[in-house]
């Protein structure tokens, strides 16, 4: 019995958000539209999201969260259009980041997409 309600309760439980730390990393790649599951907290006095696609094409966005992931916001001219072919990356960079970042594949066409970020102190 015990081991159906741990069963339960493990299938029942909602991915969580990853947040990664600053001054550098990476969140997971992805290979299809949505929401990156991992983010950043900004700190310091900028912040530079990256992306690469290394297949296909992609549209990818930066989404700023100030209410603990809650609900998320576009930031405004992070529109980033890649293709494996060329611009095969584009960054985004943000003055004085305040609460937490993470990108969101809008358009995906076979696309792998890479997403690495540094904090500038």
């Amino acid at each position: 019995m015990a081991r159906w309600i741990f069963a339960v309760l493990v299938l029942a439980s909602p991915v969580l958000a990853a947040n990664k730390g600053c001054p550098s990393g990476s969140f997971a790649n992805q290979s299809a539209t949505g929401a990156n599951p991992d983010f950043v907290i900004g700190a310091g006095k900028s912040l530079a999201i990256q992306t690469t696609a290394t297949a296909g094409t992609a549209t990818v966005i930066v989404e700023i969260s100030c209410n603990s992931g809650t609900s998320w916001a576009k930031v405004a001219n992070s529109d980033m259009a890649i293709a494996a072919a060329g611009p095969a990356s584009l960054a985004v960079s943000v003055l004085q980041p305040v609460c937490r970042y993470r990108t969101n594949v809008t358009v995906c066409s076979g696309c792998t997409v890479q997403t690495v970020y540094a904090c500038g102190s």
